[in-house]
């Protein structure tokens, strides 16, 4: 974008959406150290998710049985749940990288296909109650979803 296309843009804001641009710029160096926050975080999730993962490798009698049963790992842990926030990261991370609309089935197929041990047989209930309860997600008129793109005024 050039200078005169984004001095135009800044000319259509108003002043509150100026002040807290202004305000954003201000506390960008918080953002920064929350957004790295945020990396370490998800790293550390993902440490601890390969060890659970290799803890439950060594019982492999329990992973051939659960796979005759038709059962999963997950049905032996303490919950049983997926981490809060889970079903929102992945739907989200599916339809970013979609280069089109899709279906909630079409979602759980790709989710399924990422994560097999997820798929359980509510996962398509959770991402259809999910695209519904969230604005952040569009419906258009064949059933196909999409995220929505906000604009700033």
């Amino acid at each position: 974008m050039g200078m005169e296309q984004e001095m135009d843009n800044l000319g259509r804001l108003d002043v509150e959406a100026l002040r807290q641009l202004v305000s954003l710029k201000e506390n960008s160096g918080k953002l920064n150290r929350l957004e790295s926050k945020r990396q370490r975080l998800k790293d550390e999730l993902d440490r601890v998710e390969d060890n659970i993962r290799e803890f439950l490798g060594q019982f492999p009698e329990v992973r051939g049985y659960l796979t005759t049963a038709g059962g999963t790992l997950r049905r032996l842990t303490p919950s049983g749940r997926r981490p809060r926030g889970w079903i929102r990261s992945q739907v989200e991370e599916v339809l970013s990288e979609a280069s089109e609309p899709m279906t909630p089935a079409e979602v759980r197929d790709e989710i399924a296909r990422k994560h097999p041990e997820e798929a359980t047989k509510n996962l398509y209930l959770a991402i259809f109650q999910h695209l519904r309860r969230h604005d952040e997600f569009s419906q258009d008129d064949s059933g196909h979803w999409r995220m929505t793109v906000k604009e700033f005024a």
